[in-house]
C-alpha cells in the first residue's frame, strides 16, 4: 500500500517540476548535447499523467529532434500532438517547416491556409504563423550552420583519426544542398588534407552528395586532377571489390578476413586515384604479412613473373601506408 508521503510527493511531483525538466533540457540543447536532452524528455514523458504537460514535453521533443534534422520523428510527434486536439501556432509552424525542409519544392502556402482554417486564424495571427515559421527557420538553419562549420574545422585541424570518422559519417545524414553551401571550403580542406584515406573519404562523400570540387593528386612521377564525381570513383570501386571477392575465397579464418577486409578498405584508399597499379592478390599477401605475419599465397602462377617486379612497389606503398596509420592512430 502507498504510504501518505509517497502518493502526496505523485499528486504534487508534476505541476512543480516538469518546467524545471524542461529548462534542464533547453540547457542541455544549447550546450549542444541533444541527445542527453531527448533522453531526459522521453523518461519524464513515460510518467506524466496531464495532457497539457505532455503536449510541452513533445514540443520540446520536436525541437530536439529538429536540430538532429530527423523530420521523420518530428512529424510522428506533431501527428500524436494533432489527434489528441493539442494544436497550436508552434506545432503548426513546425509541421509547415518539416514540409519546407523535406520538400523544398512543394508549396507551403496549402499547409498555411490548412491551419488558418484548422486553429480558425484571422489575418493577424495567420501573420504570427507565417512571421513564427520564418524565426524558427532562421533558429534552425543557424543551429545547423553553426554544426557544419564545427565539423569542418575538426577535418581542417584534423583533430585525430576516430574524430574525423565520425565528423565524416554525421556529414553523410547532411543533405546535400545544406553541404553544397559549403563548396569552396570543402575544395579547400581536400586539397589540404595530408592524410590520404581521409582525403580519400571525403572526396567519396563530395561525389555522393554531387559536390564539384577539383582535386589534386601528385607522386613523384604524375601530376593529376579530378572532379569529384561518382564516374571517377568507378575504378576505384571495380578494384576495391575485386580484392575483397578475392580475399573471401581464401581458406583464412573469419576473423581474420574481417580485419583484413577493413585493411583493404583503407589501403585502397590510402592509393586512391592510383589503384590499378596494384595486383589484389598481392595486396592481400602482403597485408597478412605486415598485420598477421602469415602467408596467404593469393598469387597466380601464370603471373609471377609480373608480379614479381611488383612486389617491391607494394611493399613499399604498405610500408607508407602503415606508417600513415600509425600516425593518424
Amino acid at each position: 500500500m502507498m504510504k501518505w508521503g509517497e502518493q502526496m510527493a505523485t499528486i504534487y511531483d508534476f505541476p512543480t517540476n516538469y518546467e524545471a525538466k524542461l529548462l534542464e533540457a533547453t540547457q542541455l540543447m544549447e550546450k549542444g548535447y541533444t541527445d542527453q536532452a531527448i533522453c531526459l524528455l522521453e523518461d519524464f514523458l513515460e510518467i506524466v499523467t496531464d495532457i497539457k504537460i505532455e503536449y510541452e514535453i513533445k514540443k520540446q521533443l520536436i525541437t530536439c529532434y529538429m536540430l538532429k534534422r530527423e523530420f521523420e520523428t518530428c512529424e510522428q510527434l506533431i501527428l500524436e500532438i494533432k489527434q489528441k486536439n493539442g494544436l497550436d501556432l508552434i506545432v503548426a509552424a513546425h509541421d509547415i517547416l518539416v514540409t519546407m525542409f523535406q520538400n523544398p519544392k512543394i508549396q507551403i502556402e496549402t499547409k498555411q491556409e490548412e491551419y488558418t482554417k484548422q486553429l480558425g486564424l484571422n489575418l493577424l495571427t495567420r501573420k504570427n504563423l507565417i512571421e513564427l515559421t520564418y524565426h524558427l527557420k532562421g533558429y534552425y538553419e543557424e543551429y545547423w550552420c553553426r554544426g557544419i562549420e564545427k565539423k569542418l574545422q575538426v577535418l581542417i585541424e584534423e583533430q585525430g583519426f576516430e574524430m574525423q570518422l565520425m565528423v565524416l559519417s554525421d556529414l553523410q545524414g547532411v543533405d546535400s544542398e545544406f553541404l553544397g553551401l559549403y563548396q569552396d571550403r570543402f575544395e579547400l580542406i581536400i586539397n589540404q588534407c595530408k592524410s590520404p584515406i581521409i582525403k580519400t573519404m571525403l572526396f567519396e562523400l563530395l561525389a555522393k552528395k554531387g559536390i564539384p570540387c577539383s582535386v589534386t593528386y601528385q607522386t613523384e612521377e604524375t601530376y593529376l586532377q579530378l572532379q569529384t564525381t561518382e564516374d571517377n570513383l568507378k575504378e576505384f570501386y571495380q578494384h576495391l571489390n575485386q580484392a575483397i571477392k578475392s580475399l573471401y575465397q581464401s581458406d583464412l579464418s573469419e576473423e581474420t578476413m574481417q580485419l583484413l577486409h577493413q585493411h583493404l578498405i583503407f589501403f585502397y584508399q590510402f592509393l586512391f586515384p592510383f589503384v590499378k597499379e596494384v595486383d589484389e592478390k598481392e595486396v592481400i599477401n602482403q597485408l597478412a604479412k605486415f598485420l598477421l605475419g602469415v602467408e596467404v599465397l593469393l598469387s597466380d602462377d601464370n603471373h609471377r613473373g609480373v608480379k614479381a617486379q611488383t612486389n617491391a612497389d607494394i611493399i613499399c606503398k604498405m610500408s607508407q601506408y602503415m606508417l600513415s596509420l600509425s600516425s593518424l592512430m
